[in-house]
């Protein structure tokens, strides 16, 4: 594996800790048996670091014919692919943005793990989360920045829109910090590993109806201005000045105060002033 170099052009950061990636492929297992999920993807196994311990542990407690590895350099795709001594995983030589639904959906529930480039990231992330009816878990490491606004809570001056957007359906739980050293070559920048779990039932009620008003909207204007109180942010739209009259919720406050009853409270409110069910 020492010919397998860094892919500039893709900003890789190889995971070389043994027992962070042994910690990250254990839990990873451990949530897909505990959510009952029947397949695991791993985005981005790179060179192996998770990618080794998963398949030893999958192999040992639940056989190899689960594991889906999605790897978009193509340097690194033929290598996995002369991995005959290797088995217990199907491989897509893809950027996962543009991999096919049916490629990586089945039938059934599905956990994810990744040490995600952090380039794209987000992206990679609303593309899973988006598929909430299929993925139950998620095994996931970012930038510390947006690890931490992924869990921030109301009040913290870390929470934004991807904050309420994502905990909206999925409960975020820190699992381990991750330094620069732990990879090759090492960022300039922290990382973190979360787990992401989905939730039975939404926090803003009717907040995934796509034929209806949109919740992402609703975030788009209220932290377009974060140091500003609500009122002030919303003034320029009728509906959402409405919404904020209507729902009682304090109009001094900023976004990133607002409890999740008062999100409930907003959009319910919007959603009766444009006579949505």
């Amino acid at each position: 594996m020492a010919t397998l170099g860094k892919t500039r052009a893709l900003g890789q950061h190889f995971l070389k800790d043994k027992k962070i990636a042994q910690k990250i492929a254990e839990t990873a297992v451990q949530e897909m048996q505990k959510h009952q999920c029947e397949s695991l993807l791993e985005i981005g196994p790179g060179k192996g670091a998770i990618t080794y311990p998963l398949l030893e542990i999958m192999s040992n407690s639940m056989g190899r014919q689960k594991l889906l590895l999605v790897e978009r350099d193509p340097q690194l795709a033929d290598f996995w692919n002369r991995q005959s001594s290797l088995s217990g995983f199907r491989l897509e030589n893809q950027d996962f943005l543009d991999l096919e639904d049916s490629k990586w959906l089945g039938s059934s529930s599905l956990a994810v793990v990744s040490n995600l480039p952090y380039s794209s990231a987000t992206a990679i992330l609303k593309r899973l989360a988006l598929n909430s009816k299929k993925v139950s878990v998620m095994v996931l490491m970012f930038q510390a920045e947006v690890a931490r606004r992924l869990r921030a809570e109301p009040g913290e001056k870390a929470r934004g829109s991807l904050s309420v957007w994502i905990q909206n359906q999925w409960d975020v739980k820190k699992l381990i910090f991750v330094p620069p050293q732990a990879f090759i070559p090492p960022p300039q920048v922290d990382s973190e590993v979360v787990i992401l779990t989905r939730r039975e039932e939404l926090r803003v009620q009717h907040s995934h109806d796509l034929e209806g008003l949109s919740w992402g909207s609703l975030l788009k204007v209220c932290f377009s201005q974060r140091r500003k109180m609500l009122r002030k942010v919303v003034k320029t739209s009728d509906l959402w000045r409405n919404a904020l009259e209507r729902s009682g919720v304090n109009a001094t406050k900023r976004a990133e105060a607002l409890e999740w009853e008062e999100w409930n409270r907003l959009f319910q409110a919007a959603r009766q002033l444009s006579n949505l069910p």
